[in-house]
């Protein structure tokens, strides 16, 4: 019973010493608004505003612990040379607003706030694409990042540095499977900011393996009244594709060969090259890469 009794005892002290009015001062952090979009802050002459204010207490602990902001209107003030000026005796009433209903403001300080502001430009700059860390045996078939640029804002002294945006992905184990996410670009300064703050990422990949074959050789250019004979007259191709790919590829699908005219005729040998083939082939090697010929009129 004791106990219960003190207990009433300090409700009924504590509401009756928090309903009653108190002249405080408060400190409050400073957020400007307003301001024209093609401007942006880069320092102010007073983050904070103390505020000299009759309340109650419980109007006093709300400020404390809930409400420690307030915002201050640019719209009328004046702007000279990258600064901006303003007196907060006229948004007095804006200020007297954002406060409890019988709240009143006694004085404030600082009188005029000063702002430094910097012109804000903007650029295009790619997405930059991460690298994958692939299970072995796979490739990237397709990668595609939608949007794959972005329109980067702020001060142009940050814009010179800034050639990319990179996107917020941590590739911790091996992929071998198809991605397809949203994913979150990196800011690089508070500063800076972008159109989009995320890009689709679709990744697909697939398993390659390798693929040989035996291909003729074909020479173009070559005069019509001599014969040549070539040794060997056709060369093995090694190169790399999907699974599904390496399937359908035939020899019809390459052609290798050398032009006449770039032959050593000293040394009587011809470097092969590839002249056409399928873009699904990857790291296509020739063996063996030099020929030897015979010319006969």
């Amino acid at each position: 019973m004791f106990i219960s009794f003190v207990a009433i005892s300090f409700v009924i002290w504590f509401f009756k010493k928090f309903s009653k009015e108190y002249q405080e001062e408060i400190e409050m952090k400073i957020e400007i608004i307003d301001v024209p979009n093609s401007y942006i802050i880069s320092s102010i002459s007073n983050p904070f505003l103390n505020l000299n204010i009759k309340a109650t207490g419980f109007q006093l602990l709300y400020y404390y612990f809930l409400q420690d902001k307030i915002e201050i209107s640019f719209q009328k003030a004046e702007y000279s040379k990258n600064k901006g000026y303003l007196e907060i005796a006229s948004q007095f009433n804006n200020l007297q607003q954002q406060l409890l209903s019988d709240t009143e403001i006694l004085t404030f300080f600082p009188s005029e706030l000063e702002i430094t502001y910097e012109p804000e430009f903007s650029k295009k700059v790619p997405v930059a694409y991460p690298k994958i860390n692939l299970d072995v045996g796979y490739s990237i078939t397709k990668f595609n990042i939608v949007p794959d640029s972005i329109l980067v804002t702020g001060p142009k002294n940050l814009l010179d540095d800034i050639n990319d945006v990179n996107l917020n992905f941590k590739n911790e184990l091996p992929v071998k499977s198809n991605i397809s996410k949203k994913l979150s670009l990196v800011k690089k300064n508070k500063k800076i900011n972008y159109n989009f703050y995320e890009v689709d990422v679709k990744l697909y990949v697939e398993l390659f393996s390798e693929k040989k074959l035996t291909i003729p050789i074909s020479v173009s250019n070559f005069p019509k009244d001599m014969v040549l004979k070539l040794f060997p007259s056709e060369v093995e191709i090694i190169f790399s594709s999907t699974i599904s790919n390496l399937k359908i590829t035939k020899e019809s699908d390459f052609k290798i060969g050398f032009n006449y005219d770039s032959i050593d005729k000293e040394k009587k040998t011809a470097e092969v090259k590839l002249i056409n083939g399928p873009s699904t082939a990857k790291n296509v090697r020739i063996k063996p890469k030099d020929v030897f010929f015979l010319i006969r009129k």
